[in-house]
């Protein structure tokens, strides 16, 4: 039994020994540890702060239009979408957009990119605002080149908006009276749909 103690005191004795060896390595881990978790939680709230913030401010542009003071909300709106959060930016677009807070079809495309160009938003999303892009841009400006630039990726891709950007390309140019055109995107719709 005293050997046991003697065994076990020895590995205690061995056990100090590497880590007074180590005492400096040790303390820089230790430091390099606290540091990172100090950095995460502070750019966790940091974060969280700005989601709060944007939802004040979008819910306040809210309200000023409601009570018929859209100058202030279109430049709180444009605000939150150059601030590029991830939910609030597309909300704030999507706003001006249907309130008709902004006359400009050249400032309304420059905040599409803007919020195109945030990466935390996912793919998807990301091709759903690049169809509303090009839905916006045939109704205010004609420029077929651009449309089929935004639109061709997606159509080309395994998106769940695929179909619908192949059905706007067929409609847009059926409306445009280039019968040919549109038949071709149509024929693509339906070998989509029987896929």
């Amino acid at each position: 039994m005293s050997d046991e103690i003697l065994e076990d005191n020895d590995k205690f004795k061995s056990f100090l020994s590497k880590v007074s060896q180590y005492k400096r390595a040790i303390v820089i881990v230790i430091i390099l540890l606290i540091t990172a978790i100090s950095l995460f939680l502070f750019f966790n709230l940091r974060n969280e702060n700005k989601n709060i913030l944007a939802s004040e401010q979008f819910n306040l542009a809210k309200i000023l239009i409601q009570n018929d003071n859209k100058d202030e909300a279109k430049r709180m709106l444009v605000e939150i979408v150059k601030d590029s959060n991830k939910f609030y930016s597309p909300l704030s677009l999507n706003l001006i957009i249907d309130q008709e807070l902004e006359k400009d079809p050249k400032k309304i495309y420059e905040l599409f990119d803007e919020v195109i160009s945030i990466k935390k938003i996912d793919k998807e999303n990301i091709n759903l605002i690049k169809i509303k892009k090009a839905l916006f841009l045939t109704q205010h400006r004609d420029e077929e080149q651009e449309i089929i630039k935004i639109l061709n990726p997606i159509i080309n891709s395994e998106s769940i908006w695929r179909g619908t950007a192949i059905k706007i390309l067929g409609d847009y140019f059926l409306y445009k009276g280039e019968n040919l055109k549109s038949e071709e995107y149509y024929k693509l719709l339906r070998i989509k749909e029987n896929e």
